[in-house]
């Protein structure tokens, strides 16, 4: 088996999780042996599952840093969120190396359009890099954008804060104006 590394990068709703239970299915098909594997600290939709808001789930382990990952010996691996993950990137390129298959999805950016965690580096080193979008809820019929930024609505007193009700897709236009409001409140 020729190893991979595919990546799956967007804002919050883009349907990132989807696409890896939908690769984690087709890795079942093929016979291959697979394990999903999630931040420790996700715990949105409980522990010890990835679940997507249209896609069903699939059942996780939950580690906190890349490495973990090296404790596993199968065909396939899927991660999710990983940008919450901590460690060496490395370790994955080296597994793919020796014909191991990743299908990984996390936020490229943060709410304040920043770099997130490790993705930066993990994006350098895949095969294929998918950037998905969302549905802006701001715009309307007459200005269809896509959301590539998720955005905060609350005050945040830390860097990360996991939920999905705080956070909304936003195209470009729309996340520069809320941007723009937000710091003239601040």
């Amino acid at each position: 088996m020729k190893g991979k590394i595919v990546v799956y990068a967007g804002p919050m709703f883009s349907e990132k999780s989807a696409e890896l239970i939908t690769a984690y299915g087709r890795a079942q098909i093929a016979h291959r042996s697979v394990l999903a594997f999630k931040p420790q600290m996700d715990s949105r939709f409980g522990q010890d599952v990835i679940r997507s808001r249209k896609n069903g789930e699939i059942p996780a382990i939950n580690i906190s840093s890349v490495g973990e990952i090296a404790n596993y010996d199968v065909d396939v691996y899927i991660i999710d969120e990983f940008q919450f993950l901590t460690g060496d990137v490395m370790v994955i390129d080296d597994m793919a190396n020796k014909g191991k298959k990743f299908f990984i999805a996390g936020l490229d950016k943060t709410a304040e359009g920043k770099p997130f965690g490790l993705m930066p580096e993990l994006l350098a080193i895949a095969d294929e890099v998918k950037k998905l979008t969302a549905v802006c809820v701001d715009c309307d019929k007459n200005d269809d954008d896509e959301a590539i930024n998720s955005f905060y609505l609350g005050q945040k007193d830390k860097d990360i804060v996991i939920g999905n009700n705080e956070y909304i897709p936003l195209c470009r236009k729309h996340w520069l104006a809320r941007m723009n409001a937000k710091k003239k409140e601040d």
